[in-house]
């Protein structure tokens, strides 16, 4: 009878063992989301600033700032599959030719969402973590300004003019490396170092010209109100590459 009790009671218990053994291995799958904001520098054309006169150009330093939100999910116990989404923004310097332009500058904004996987390892106070992702930029815009100069007044040629170039979505990749700690609760913050490049083209999208000398070596120079239209034969469509380098921090909460 006490054996049969003993073997009772051992059957009983299997049931919960192995249920407590689920949730243990449940236990690491925990749902991780985080703001973030951040600066960083354009990686595009190195020269399309002029500098001084028609033909002489600078590098156009591209920076700005972006903001975010990621939401991640761990799957594993260093693993985890994550989703982001930053808007991002950023102008160049400014640039001139002497008498003709007192003022050029360039500008992009543009919005990334990528899905990727987080690597975490443990080291000292916090953990290390890496990122990777493929994603796509959303139909976007540059937008070049220009501020004439008196050179061109004879022409009937004075104030600003802006280009405005069309943008289809892009696709790319992302990857950041940084560290985080915890500092009270479910509460985190991390740093982090993000390079990100994507690529669109402007195939069945537009330029529009508003007061824009395009050729500022032509006797007389002409100011060009206009739209051009890619991919009907009015001209080639090319590609653009958005790509840049910054630095993200984020503050985030597990639950």
């Amino acid at each position: 009878m006490r054996v049969g009790t003993c073997l009772v009671g051992v059957l009983l218990s299997i049931p919960g063992a192995v249920w407590a053994q689920s949730e243990d291995a449940a236990a690491p799958k925990v749902v991780t989301v985080e703001v973030m904001g951040g600066w960083g520098v354009q990686l595009g054309e190195t020269e399309y600033l002029p500098d001084g006169a028609p033909t002489d150009f600078q590098h156009p330093f591209v920076s700005g700032w972006s903001a975010g939100a990621t939401a991640g999910w761990l799957f594993a116990r260093d693993l985890a599959l994550i989703a982001t989404y930053e808007y991002r923004t950023a102008s160049s310097v400014e640039g001139s030719v002497t008498g003709v332009i007192d003022r050029v500058q360039g500008s992009v904004m543009y919005h990334t969402a990528v899905l990727g996987l987080r690597l975490y390892r443990d080291l000292g106070p916090g953990r290390l973590r890496a990122d990777m992702g493929v994603g796509v930029a959303f139909p976007f815009e540059t937008e070049t300004e220009y501020d004439w100069g008196d050179g061109l007044a004879p022409a009937g040629i004075s104030g600003s003019g802006t280009r405005t170039d069309e943008y289809a979505i892009g696709f790319g990749v992302a990857g950041q490396v940084g560290y985080e700690v915890d500092v009270g609760g479910p509460v985190f913050i991390g740093l982090g170092i993000e390079l990100r490049a994507f690529q669109s083209n402007n195939n069945d999208e537009q330029t529009r010209l508003d007061n824009v000398v395009t050729d500022l070596t032509a006797v007389p120079p002409v100011a060009v109100d206009a739209t051009i239209d890619y991919g009907d034969g009015q001209a080639q469509p090319s590609t653009y590459a958005v790509a840049d380098l910054g630095f993200r921090l984020a503050v985030g909460a597990r639950f």
